[in-house]
């Protein structure tokens, strides 16, 4: 059965609230949390807080399933510049240190956003290439499946992805497919608000818009990120509002041969949704049944 895992701002707030999040999530019948690129970013400067993190989920009766490593300021795994490249890779190491440590399986990272102007798309993407070979082995060696996001941006198109899939062919690589990055590449064009062309004027190329993202994604699918917009920015808001046909996706996802979890990333804290309607909106969609904690298609 697939688990329903779920995003929270955690690093914005103090450890107070955290655990009233913690609990309300669990009250509400969540079982499954996301550790996200902020409370990595604080468990590398605090070496307590794994243990205290441990410590909170068990007596909240919860659990991390999924990551999300950091990403832009040296998280980028397309960064050329040999200096700057070096440092990612450390706290990379370091991030997926932690997630093992938290006793996660997935963790998903951003090819990236920050585009070094003196170096060419091409190099960009050799970058990619040696990320990928000293941080794939790194990653089997502790069990871990590296996830690569679909992005807005080039070199995380589907047609990248797949490129990337199947040079490496490892059970250690994966995608992680964010929905509401896909509908922002399927139905931006010729939309005068699309934040998309933005992105890739950054690195002087016209947009390449896609079409059936998560049709062609699904064989590569570890993880995914569940949230909703309406095609121009990336809200992040429940599903149903917004442009996303959820009967097409929510198959899609649930039959995907080697899905691990399903993430809710809806951002909580960017338009003070409540706890209880995400969850109750991510339950509805997937048709969990809270009490044994599993997911089945609806009918």
């Amino acid at each position: 059965m697939v688990p329903l895992t779920f995003h929270h701002s955690w690093g914005k707030y103090g450890e107070r609230e955290r655990l009233t999040a913690m609990r309300e999530f669990a009250a509400n019948g969540v079982r499954h949390l996301v550790l996200g690129d902020t409370l990595l970013k604080m468990m590398g400067q605090d070496y307590k807080l794994p243990a205290v993190l441990r410590e909170q989920t068990q007596a909240a009766g919860l659990d991390f399933v999924d990551a999300h490593a950091p990403f832009r300021d040296f998280g980028d795994l397309f960064i050329p510049d040999e200096r700057d490249h070096r440092v990612m890779i450390a706290r990379q190491k370091l991030n997926l240190l932690l997630v093992n440590e938290m006793g996660v399986k997935t963790c998903t990272f951003h090819i990236g956003s920050k585009y070094y102007p003196e170096h060419s798309v091409d190099e960009h993407r050799e970058a990619i290439f040696r990320s990928l070979d000293e941080l794939l082995p790194f990653a089997e060696n502790l069990g871990i499946t590296i996830c690569l996001e679909n992005l807005v941006r080039p070199l995380s198109t589907a047609d990248d992805l797949i490129s990337y899939m199947r040079k490496y062919d490892s059970p250690n690589l994966g995608v992680c497919l964010d929905v509401g990055h896909a509908n922002l590449k399927e139905k931006g064009e010729g939309n005068p608000d699309s934040e998309v062309p933005a992105t890739w004027e950054i690195a002087g190329l016209p947009v390449r818009w896609e079409r059936d993202i998560a049709e062609r994604l699904q064989p590569y699918i570890v993880n995914c990120h569940v949230h909703d917009n309406y095609g121009a920015g990336d809200d992040h808001d429940l599903p149903g509002c917004g442009t996303i046909d959820w009967k097409r996706i929510v198959p899609i996802l649930l039959n995907a041969p080697h899905i691990q979890s399903i993430q809710s990333e809806v951002l909580t804290a960017r338009r003070s949704t409540p706890i209880r309607t995400v969850t109750e909106n991510i339950r509805r969609l997937f048709g969990e049944i809270p009490e044994v904690g599993t997911t089945t298609p609806r009918p």
